[in-house]
């Protein structure tokens, strides 16, 4: 097997200034990329900021004999967005690697008590975040004929208790990371776009005491997730617009499906067939991983040219 290294690429890693972030960014490095270690060094609620943060890990990658600068500028918003990819221009001309890492949990607890600042934050941070990032690279990453993104998700998608705002964001970020495999698919542009979600010792788990966070540290290190996120950000890159569960030494996809269900053609049809349908409907039987929404709307039965409409979303 040939070894996968980046030599000559350019990577910004967001939230890189510890935990997960820190470590794919050091493995990057190792591995030749010149990495801009980004993290606002703001505390896991998103509140404050230390330039620190950044500075040290940068400065630990560069012991190893790594090529690494720090920046401290938020994600959170459009002009931090700018600030962060124009310091990787000024520094080295391009960018070929983006890891949109950086996140918080603002908003947990019963839904009744959370508040708009919570949602605002999380949403921010995470899905705004990825977007305003994304955004700022891609003209670049077309016009260079070369990209790869890889954005960081949770599995709190599927569901975290009554907490809403960080699920809701990560979801985004996997809606987001969908839409652009999708449209660099149907380009032929050489850009992967693909996500990860996550299971690692953090600053989450720190919270939830000493046992449980030795025990997240020991069995799901942030070192066991940093080869799928730099296989993805490779030249090889093996997919596009995928989601991998990954954590504690192994990884695997994670993916949309849609059942075959109950496709009746009658326009006219009544609650009740609704109703005595359910179990063909509900049955994961016969599912289909759709390439996009096009493809899942042609699941149902109709004369409708869906390709069509790719020629209006591109």
């Amino acid at each position: 097997m040939n070894t996968m290294n980046f030599d000559g690429k350019v990577a910004i890693v967001t939230g890189a200034g510890g935990g997960l972030g820190r470590a794919y960014a050091s493995l990057l490095a190792e591995r030749g990329a010149k990495v801009l270690v980004n993290d606002l060094g703001g505390n896991f609620m998103g509140e404050g900021a230390d330039q620190g943060y950044a500075g040290a890990a940068a400065a630990e990658m560069r012991a190893k004999g790594g090529i690494a600068e720090a920046n401290g500028d938020t994600v959170a918003t459009s002009a931090g967005a700018k600030a962060i990819v124009a310091d990787a221009m000024d520094r080295w001309g391009r960018v070929d690697i983006l890891v949109n890492n950086a996140g918080i949990v603002s908003g947990s607890g019963p839904l009744e008590t959370l508040t708009d600042e919570m949602w605002d934050r999380d949403m921010a941070v995470s899905a705004s975040g990825t977007f305003y990032l994304c955004r700022e690279v891609w003209a670049q990453m077309k016009a260079n004929d070369y990209g790869r993104i890889v954005n960081v998700a949770s599995g709190s998608w599927f569901g975290m208790g009554s907490g809403v705002p960080y699920p809701a964001a990560k979801g985004a970020v996997w809606a987001m990371t969908r839409a652009l495999g999708s449209a660099a698919r149907a380009n032929n542009w050489n850009i992967r776009v693909n996500c990860i979600m996550p299971i690692a010792g953090s600053r989450m788990t720190a919270l939830m005491g000493e046992a449980i966070d030795g025990l997240m540290q020991r069995d799901f290190p942030p070192r066991a997730v940093a080869p799928v996120v730099a296989m993805l950000a490779h030249a090889d890159a093996p997919c596009n617009g995928e989601m991998f569960s990954v954590g504690g030494g192994g990884y695997t996809r994670v993916f949309p499906g849609v059942c075959a269900g109950y496709r009746g053609t009658d326009k006219n049809w009544t609650i009740e067939d609704a109703m005595a349908n359910f179990d063909a409907a509900f049955s994961p039987e016969g599912y289909k991983i759709p390439l996009d929404s096009m493809d899942e709307s042609a699941m149902y039965t109709s004369d409708v040219p869906w390709d069509v409409f790719r020629q209006f979303i591109a």
